[in-house]
């Protein structure tokens, strides 16, 4: 719609650009002008300015700019209509509407009351006859009734219509139903519940809102999770599981896990900083959201190559931002002379909160995670092997802005490798060369 001009210019003088952004970057004062770190390109070194004087932002290095209706567009990833929406209620401004913007906001807020009458009816069931495979299976995973209940967990019968007809009693209809993402129509016309025989997770955001639900099957049969899929009230790549909780954490850091449970158990074993991503690799919206609690996030992911793989991925995308960053890497366990894949949930059930502390306490630092990878790539014992290893590693450490720890770095590799600490400096600084020549 088109708000009117004295509107925008009324909300625009309450929300002062500076107060707006400090809520998302750390800014500093420099001159007449705030400094910080981009949040919409990573960064090192801060090329983010805010003038309060003109009320715009302007990044030096990827170019964003605008004022501040357009800074929460991109960094809220909201329309036009919706970063209004955002600033006014800020402010406390009554928002002047059509009556396709009512409606728009009318079936959003119908679509997250019904999520909520939906998660209340799941946790409801774990006290009924029909949640008892549920509890059963919570029990056997040592998830105490006061967890669950404080991650609004719950139980979907088995049954094809159980959640619908109680949605239906309730007034909603089955197009919001459908909208919500928690029936499925076939192609008869049918329509029937999405989640049956499961386990139920709500997915509530920061706001405390839920927005979706994800679904575990209690034996082996596939698939073992059914997830919301993308609707007009969520969106994976912007939530992560647990958030609503981890905000509100005293540490210093949040733990990234792999899956839901890993989140569970360990906020009942007191690491109450833990999220995961939903089903999906990190992706730059949610670090965008992480920012906003955390400068230090740890990367706890299973110990197979699927979960090595994902922490690869994670310190790629968090190369040069401003976050630090730290692995976490789990022992493998011992079962009958072979060593076996060991995620969260089965170190802390084996071996007890205060042992995750201490490996979370010593946990390395990415650099330290990328280098030990490289050299496992390598055969390091033929001469062949040495100098694989040693342009990839070179590569590698060119890639560290500090003069300083390339130095650390290069030493290191050279002693991993048994060549002399002359060659791979060397090696790295060509390398370092390169790099900064193709950066031109």
């Amino acid at each position: 719609m088109a708000f009117p001009r004295d509107f925008l210019d009324e909300l625009i003088n309450r929300n002062d650009i500076v107060d707006v952004v400090s809520s998302y970057v750390a800014l500093k004062k420099k001159g007449g002008n705030y400094f910080g770190l981009c949040p919409f390109h990573n960064e090192k070194t801060g090329s983010f300015s805010v003038s309060p004087d003109k009320q715009i932002y302007h990044c030096f290095g990827c170019k964003h700019g605008g004022g501040v209706i357009s800074f929460i567009m991109e960094i809220e990833n909201l329309s036009f209509p919706d970063a209004v929406q955002f600033l006014a209620k800020r402010v406390n401004m009554d928002v002047p509407e059509d009556d396709g913007d009512k409606e728009a906001a009318r079936r959003r807020q119908r679509l997250l009351s019904l999520n909520k009458d939906a998660a209340r009816w799941f946790h409801q069931n774990l006290f009924q006859p029909e949640g008892a495979a549920v509890v059963a299976y919570l029990e056997k995973r040592k998830i105490l009734r006061k967890t669950a209940t404080n991650f609004g967990l719950g139980a979907s019968p088995d049954s094809w219509d159980s959640l619908l007809n109680a949605m239906l009693a309730k007034g909603y209809t089955k197009s919001e139903l459908l909208a919500a993402g928690l029936v499925i129509q076939n192609q008869n016309g049918r329509v029937y519940d999405k989640f049956r025989n499961r386990l139920m997770f709500p997915v509530i955001d920061v706001r405390g809102d839920v927005v979706a639900f994800g679904g575990r099957v209690l034996d082996k049969s596939d698939p073992k999770y059914v997830n919301t899929q993308e609707t007009v009230i969520y969106s994976k790549r912007r939530n992560l599981y647990g958030i609503n909780l981890a905000k509100k954490t005293k540490r210093p850091n949040i733990i990234l896990c792999e899956g839901n449970i890993d989140v569970i158990t360990l906020h009942q074993a007191g690491f109450d900083n833990a999220v995961a991503s939903m089903g999906t690799a990190l992706t730059t919206e949610q670090t965008r959201l992480l920012s906003r609690y955390t400068k230090e996030l740890v990367l706890c992911y299973d110990n197979d190559t699927a979960g090595q793989l994902a922490t690869q991925k994670a310190i790629s995308l968090l190369e040069n931002s401003e976050f630090s960053v730290r692995v976490l890497q789990l022992p493998r366990q011992l079962v009958d002379g072979e060593y076996i894949k060991q995620d969260v949930d089965d170190f802390i059930k084996r071996h007890g909160a205060a042992a995750f502390e201490a490996i979370l306490s010593g946990s390395e630092n990415q650099m330290d995670f990328r280098m030990e990878a490289v050299a496992k790539k390598h055969d390091l014992t033929t001469v062949e092997g040495k100098i694989a290893y040693a342009a990839e590693i070179s590569t590698l450490i060119a890639s560290v802005g500090n003069a300083v720890e390339r130095e650390v770095y290069a030493g290191r590799a050279a002693e991993t490798a048994g060549i002399s600490r002359e060659a791979m400096l060397l090696d790295v600084k060509k390398a370092y060369g390169k790099r900064k020549g193709a950066e031109r």
